[in-house]
């Protein structure tokens, strides 16, 4: 049987179009890897072996009576969707005990799209309960851990994504980034992560419709799915008001090497107070001066003018929780994990309209500033991470280190949420390894609806740093 673990899932559905492997063949290798990755590593919360398969061979059928050509661009390809999207007939439990029996009978749009365009949904994959840390366990779940040290966290909360590409079960899936949810893991794991701008592709279930901070997000290993997954999810849909404008759809570059030539960049180190380890900034800056020798003219901020300041968007985020966990029933309040358990505590959280105004208008500052600076550079640049990931186990030590000193997590983190606040799209690159042979992230948020610009920056990444042909040890 040919061999597609690692491939694009492009790739794998030119080789199911010309006979050259069957989709049942495609399924049952990626079934398999899930029986040797499960066990040890946690990545899925629901798998849908019966059915997967049964698509698989109704794919290969259909293929046997239709000219090749004419089927769409993800047929017989299989995909994961984030246990925080909504998919028919498949549970869906958001990582908490409180839907742990919940069976959506609808598929949310962006999972929708994927189906019609011929994707298979192997299975439903880890988050912390509701996408509220940046680790992936749950009372729910447990522990999601990295492919390329199980004793460290694989990030999150699109954590099971993260492991699922990485160990080639499927070649991409679907998640969503509310703070940096699907470029935390990306970085952790040593894979692509991508928000789209804000709309660019419909995410209806967060209910959160207005003074929404999350993006539907696309998590592969190849560049090249980055554009069809794109080109397939796309698009305004009633359900989301902010998907109400036209998206350009995407092609992948003429020249991955000059995607970039013409192109500029300001990179700041130090985007909303975050100091990377040294090690991790000099990964970086090696990676900036290979795409620099391509054309990207790069310029340096040492300090941040955008005058980001993280706490505003974990703000924004804890509230949208809080808010979220109160209007719950009382008997699934009682299911819900300690973290937000404690956000149905008064006194350990409180909030009043004035102070979430003022959140609003600090926002509408950033989104400025922000803007200010992308019109006149085509990314801004920072490392994805500060330091390699805390330990896995949520009752141990979730510090990381910088520069030899213990630091709470968010210092690992939180400058990613700019992107969420403003909407922009952003997108974290394998760029190095680090000396334990962990995979270091470098980070770009692009302009307003230039999604493609940061897919043209994949591309030529990867003439830079081949992270395709990596396969962790486990």
């Amino acid at each position: 049987m040919m061999e597609i673990l690692g491939l694009s899932g492009t790739a794998i559905t030119k080789l199911i179009k010309k006979g050259e492997v069957s989709a049942v063949d495609v399924m049952e290798q990626a079934l398999n890897q899930v029986d040797t990755v499960q066990p040890l590593l946690n990545p899925f919360v629901t798998i849908a072996h019966d059915a997967a398969l049964a698509q698989a061979r109704q794919a290969d059928e259909l293929l046997s009576k239709t000219q090749p050509e004419t089927l769409p661009a993800f047929f017989g390809v299989p995909f994961t969707v984030k246990d925080l999207l909504d998919t028919q007939g498949v549970q869906t439990t958001y990582g908490s005990r409180s839907l742990e029996h919940n069976i959506p009978n609808r598929d949310v749009v962006a999972v929708a799209r994927m189906r019609a365009a011929g994707a298979i949904l192997l299975g439903k994959t880890t988050t912390p309960e509701f996408a509220s840390k940046v680790t992936t366990d749950s009372v729910l779940t447990g522990i999601t851990r990295n492919p390329w040290a199980p004793s460290l966290s694989s990030g999150g909360s699109s954590g099971g994504d993260g492991v699922a590409i990485a160990t080639g079960i499927v070649p991409f899936g679907v998640s969503t980034d509310g703070g940096g949810s699907s470029r935390i893991p990306a970085s952790a794991c040593g894979v692509l992560g991508m928000k789209v701008t804000i709309g660019a592709i419909p995410h209806e279930t967060w209910p959160f419709h207005f003074g929404n901070n999350s993006s539907i997000s696309m998590n592969c290993r190849h560049p090249e799915d980055l554009v069809t997954l794109f080109n397939t999810m796309s698009g305004a849909h009633h359900l989301d008001p902010w998907s109400r404008r036209e998206i350009k759809g995407m092609s992948p570059p003429v020249s991955p090497a000059r995607a970039v030539q013409g192109k500029s960049a300001l990179f700041i180190p130090a985007l909303g107070g975050n100091i990377a380890d040294a090690q991790y900034q000099a990964i970086v800056e090696k990676g900036l001066a290979t795409l620099g020798d391509l054309g990207l003219d790069i310029d340096v901020a040492f300090d941040d003018p955008t005058e980001f300041q993280p706490g505003i968007a974990t703000q924004m985020m804890t509230s949208n929780l809080a808010a979220r966990v109160r209007q719950m029933p009382v008997k699934a309040q009682q299911l819900l994990g300690p973290v937000l358990q404690s956000l149905l505590d008064e006194e350990t959280f409180q909030s009043d309209g004035v102070r979430l105004q003022s959140d609003a208008i600090d926002r509408s500052r950033t989104y400025d500033r922000l803007e200010r600076v992308l019109s006149q550079y085509d990314f801004v640049l920072t490392p994805t991470l500060t330091a390699p990931p805390p330990l896995a186990d949520p009752n141990s030590d979730q510090s990381v280190t910088i520069n030899g000193n213990k630091e709470r997590i968010n210092k690992w983190w939180t400058h990613l949420s700019i992107a969420n606040l403003t909407g922009h799209p952003a997108i974290s690159i394998p760029c190095g390894i680090d000396a334990n042979d962990l995979p270091v992230g470098l980070h770009a948020i692009g302009g307003w609806d230039r999604d493609s610009d940061l897919v043209s920056l994949a591309f030529a990444s990867i003439t830079c740093f081949d992270w395709t042909e990596r396969q962790p040890v486990y």
